[in-house]
């Protein structure tokens, strides 16, 4: 078993506890892997290890590990609103911890630079997929692997919207679509990628914002691919379908029951993009919540394919 299968069972494991309410076995599961995670995977492990503690009613141990994750560099965004985290809120040494991650944040979006990784030179096709909100390229990157080998360049946007220590959301469209257009005209000149072979791609927030690029034209794409997609409204989608007149366009959906609100956003699409002569294929999974399934990366290949028949 690969490292990034074992980190993802642990993952999903801990999100099926929570759930349930297994709060102190997801705490002790979490606990007891946490070093087996890369380092830019833990400030999200020290976060679910506070929410679980907050979960418990300790504010001690809650309060314990967020002081030593500020101390060993990461930070948090919007602390004084997570409701998670609702049992720390008031208590004095809370206050300057939040002010420590504020100051944090706040320099490291005046130090941030867009960042663009690729997997390999080009053959032709080129799959342009974007990471989820809190995330990175790095910790994104092997859930693409497997269409390299299947002859495809593959380009990994980061953005340069800082949300925690080494990662990164897309909470600005404005600014996203220029930094992915920039990074798109980036690799057409520097690479030989076929414009008629273009498939955008994304997980969760970036599933979002790749169906609003490829529906409005600021790409020009022939396959869409949404794992987890995340839209406040699928409605929102409509005048972008009514104005549409780019070429053909097929969809992959990939959608958790699991993961009921993003899984109930998937079933919408899947529904309304015929309408608008936008073919689509739905495939859902019993697990696992808010991540890609384990079957995803050998589902890639067929994806890539379905989306560019003609």
């Amino acid at each position: 078993m690969s490292n990034l299968s074992r980190l993802e069972e642990i993952e999903q494991e801990f999100h099926r506890l929570s759930q349930e309410g297994a709060y102190a076995v997801a705490l002790d599961l979490v606990t007891r892997e946490a070093h087996l995670f890369p380092d830019y995977s833990q400030n999200a492990v020290y976060m679910w290890r506070i929410t679980m503690a907050c979960r418990l009613c300790n504010s001690a141990l809650a309060l314990q590990l967020l002081t030593e994750a500020v101390a060993a560099g990461h930070w948090y965004s919007g602390l004084r609103d997570d409701p998670d985290l609702q049992l720390l809120h008031g208590l004095p040494e809370f206050g300057p911890l939040v002010e420590i991650c504020e100051q944090r944040r706040a320099s490291a979006i005046a130090d941030a630079v867009p960042v663009l990784k690729t997997l390999q030179p080009p053959p032709y096709p080129m799959l342009l997929a974007l990471h989820g909100a809190q995330s990175n390229v790095e910790s994104f990157a092997g859930h693409w692997s497997a269409a390299v080998s299947h002859g495809w360049f593959v380009g990994l946007p980061q953005s340069s919207q800082a949300y925690g220590p080494g990662t990164y959301s897309w909470n600005d469209w404005d600014w996203a679509t220029q930094q992915i257009q920039k990074h798109y005209a980036t690799l057409c000149a520097e690479y030989p990628v076929d414009p008629e072979r273009v498939v955008l791609a994304g997980f969760s927030q970036g599933g979002g914002l790749a169906a609003h690029l490829a529906l409005r034209g600021t790409i020009k794409v022939r396959g869409l691919i949404l794992v987890g997609a995340f839209l406040s409204s699928v409605e929102s989608l409509i005048p972008l379908l009514e104005a549409r007149h780019a070429p053909k366009l097929t969809a992959f959906i990939v959608g958790s029951t699991r993961d009921e609100y993003c899984c109930k956003i998937a079933q919408q699409l899947a529904t309304l993009l015929p309408q608008y002569d936008i073919p689509c294929a739905l495939e859902t999974y019993p697990d696992p919540e808010h991540s890609f399934p384990l079957a995803f990366e050998s589902r890639l290949p067929y994806a890539l394919n379905l989306v560019l028949q003609d």
